[in-house]
């Protein structure tokens, strides 16, 4: 049986603590409040620098070897996991079940994302990709989840 648009709702919300999700979105509202999309997204961006530098991976010599190290990362503190796949010019990045969405409610999405992309550009400049760049391609879900890319 598919399931409603109410119980995906309330399922997705639970990705963040009924404890935690009152503050984060009050604070969301008031970063919006007081500064536009774009610098609310470089700021996301630089607590995801901050977090990747927290939590350094191990040294990998593969694409599997970088997913297991972000996935365990991601799977200790309850964040969901990554799937990387590779392309030509382009390794896709898929980040399942991010609460950030949930915590900072869905108004904010426009610059919520630079948080992940923060954390993997930084994951990533530490495994060597050099000038590549991880950009968000979509807004997340209602679940959470996130596609990224790292390309020129």
């Amino acid at each position: 049986m598919p399931s409603s648009p109410d119980v995906t709702n309330h399922l997705a919300l639970q990705r963040c603590s009924m404890q935690w999700r009152g503050f984060f979105q009050a604070l969301a509202a008031e970063f919006a409040a007081a500064l536009p999309p774009e610098d609310l997204r470089a700021l996301m961006f630089r607590v995801g620098v901050r977090f990747a530098a927290d939590h350094p991976l191990p040294t990998c010599a593969t694409v599997e070897d970088l997913q297991r190290g972000m996935t365990a990362v991601w799977e200790r503190i309850d964040w969901g996991w990554v799937d990387l796949t590779q392309e030509v010019g382009q390794l896709n990045i898929h980040h399942s079940l991010s609460p950030v969405s949930a915590a900072l409610g869905p108004d904010h999405v426009q610059w919520s994302g630079g948080f992940l992309e923060g954390v993997y550009q930084s994951w990533f400049e530490q495994a060597g990709a050099g000038p590549l760049k991880v950009a968000q391609c979509a807004p997340a879900d209602a679940w959470g989840c996130v596609h990224l890319q790292l390309a020129r």
